[in-house]
């Protein structure tokens, strides 16, 4: 029995130590700016900002090493667009699920402080999307059904940026990461480029 609870004790400390320094969750959000997310006939202008873009979501993360990390990021993305002329002004939203696989590595270290860089893919699904027309007559309309035909439902892409990453202890970790995703395809048909997107997060990490 005493060799039994000796094998036990070591198999839970090798995974509480293989745990703490291979496995880890990020909780973060930001801001986001779109660009070619919406066509607009010659007889209206277009606004591409009306509501504010934004995302949140969680990372789960896995440490190869001190250097190299795989991150699966799920994220809640939203973004508007709109169009007016002296007769309406209408908008919609779009409310997206993103699944992104990441590689980080480090490329730069100084005391608490770590640099990486993080290439990786998007894969973006709208999962609904409200509209609202408001007429200068007075009249309201508000539309939930997203024109498929005309708009995608789902894109994909490639994603780039970097994570600057505070240490505030072995466990606990705060973030700033900067990125930029090309997608390969338009949101809408006629838009004149490929969805683009800059976006800025702020997030809180904990090594397990």
């Amino acid at each position: 029995m005493k060799k039994l609870y000796t094998m036990l004790f070591c198999v839970l400390c090798a995974f509480s130590g293989f745990s703490q320094t291979r496995f880890f969750i990020n909780l973060n959000g930001g801001l986001d700016y779109n660009f070619n997310k919406y066509y607009s006939p010659n007889a209206y202008e277009k606004f591409e900002n009306g509501r504010t873009d934004f995302n949140a979501g969680l990372d789960l993360g896995y440490r190869f090493s001190d250097k190299v990390r795989f991150r699966l990021e799920s994220r809640y993305v939203q973004y508007s667009f709109g169009q007016e002329s002296s007769v309406l002004k209408s908008e919609r939203s779009l409310y997206n699920l993103a699944f992104n696989p990441r590689l980080d590595f480090r490329v730069w270290s100084a005391k608490k402080f770590e640099l990486f860089l993080s290439p990786g893919l998007r894969l973006e699904y709208v999962i609904t999307s409200d509209g609202e027309t408001q007429y200068t007559n007075g009249d309201y309309s508000r539309r939930y059904v997203l024109v498929k035909s005309d708009y995608r439902d789902k894109n994909s892409g490639f994603t780039g940026g970097a994570i600057f990453k505070y240490n505030y202890n072995n466990h606990l970790g705060f973030t700033l990461s900067p990125d930029y995703t090309f997608f390969a395809n338009k949101v809408y048909e006629k838009n004149s480029g490929s969805l683009q997107r800059v976006s800025l997060n702020a997030g809180i990490e904990w090594r397990f």
